[in-house]
């Protein structure tokens, strides 16, 4: 007879009609039960006066690793995440008189969620007064629904951009693929973005110098203060500070600001092209074939993998939209 589990309520009747007269086979053949079980569950019964053995106070190994003891492997985690597990190992030992091996405190570590990942470089230049004054400003100065921005960033590519980085073969087989090693003709792209997508964009070859970059600004349209887009958001790269440009905005009314140092996280753009050089990567071979004479066009045509969805959770996970 297969294993199965046979609910308290069965065992129960087979020990009542045990009990009226019935025999342990004639039990086991309306029940579907064996002769075994019906005495096992009698014994069970006169041992601890019911059909199942009562439930243990201990249950299962005990953990090697005390509440008190995850509570400070959290606390160590919090202030210095890039700590090794054979680190985290000596400061059990030491400290709670834990020994365990490395594969262990892994496990342990994934049960409560603490789970290894890239980390999350932070600049130590970065100044948390100048950003929660910038979030200030942009949070309460303005309407809150982001409409009046438009930010504008550079980002560049050349034949490594195109590259796929990752790819899957056999165990223990490389997974090989013909790419160029040199990065051959080096190309720029400048991208003004609102919450709507992309406003305009214009590619180059080479970089992005102070007069090429003012010409993208001035050729853009934008708005008047405090309509919809008309306040410019750049980063502090030094080709964006110039008189000229500066001049440029306040005789169009347009305002200017300035992300604060080592901020990236602050500027919707920088998500945006990091999704644009994953779909050159996905696509970049598609891209390369129907433009194959005009990579300008190939990169002017890429951008439109930007959707205005994208930009709105980009700008409300940086912190300028406030009000829906």
């Amino acid at each position: 007879m297969d294993y199965r589990s046979i609910s308290p309520d069965v065992k129960e009747c087979a020990l009542r009609l045990w009990e009226a007269g019935w025999t342990p086979n004639e039990i086991s053949a309306v029940l579907c039960v064996s002769t075994a079980s019906i005495y096992r569950w009698s014994d069970i019964y006169e041992e601890c006066g019911k059909v199942t053995w009562p439930a243990s106070g201990l249950q299962g190994r005990p953990r090697t690793i005390g509440l008190a003891a995850m509570a400070a492997i959290r606390e160590l985690y919090s202030s210095h995440p890039d700590t090794y597990l054979d680190e985290l190992q000596w400061h059990l030992a030491i400290h709670f008189d834990i020994a365990i091996s490395i594969s262990a405190l892994q496990k342990n570590l994934q049960q409560v969620g603490l789970t290894r990942k890239v980390l999350h470089k932070i600049a130590a230049e970065r100044n948390g007064e100048l950003r929660a004054e910038f979030l200030h400003v942009i949070q309460h100065n303005f309407s809150g629904t982001g409409r009046e921005f438009v930010i504008v960033d550079e980002s560049s590519k050349n034949e490594h951009s195109l590259i796929r980085t990752h790819g899957r073969s056999q165990i223990g087989q490389p997974a090989d693929i013909v790419a160029p090693f040199v990065r051959g003709q080096r190309y720029s792209l400048a991208a003004a973005m609102t919450v709507e997508g992309y406003l305009a964009a214009n590619a180059i070859p080479g970089s992005f110098d102070s007069f090429s970059f003012f010409d993208f600004i001035v050729e853009d349209v934008m708005n008047p203060y405090p309509d919809d887009f008309s306040v410019l958001v750049l980063d502090n790269c030094r080709i964006h500070h110039t008189e000229m440009l500066q001049e440029v905005l306040n005789a169009a009314h347009i305002m200017l600001l300035f992300l604060p140092p080592y901020s990236p996280d602050l500027s919707p753009i920088e998500l945006s092209f990091s999704t644009w050089k994953a779909h050159l990567r996905r696509n970049g071979t598609i891209l390369h074939d129907d433009n194959d004479d005009d990579p300008i066009l190939t990169l002017l045509e890429s951008t439109g993998c930007i959707t205005g969805e994208m930009a709105t959770n980009w700008f409300r996970h940086a912190g300028y939209i406030v009000n829906e």
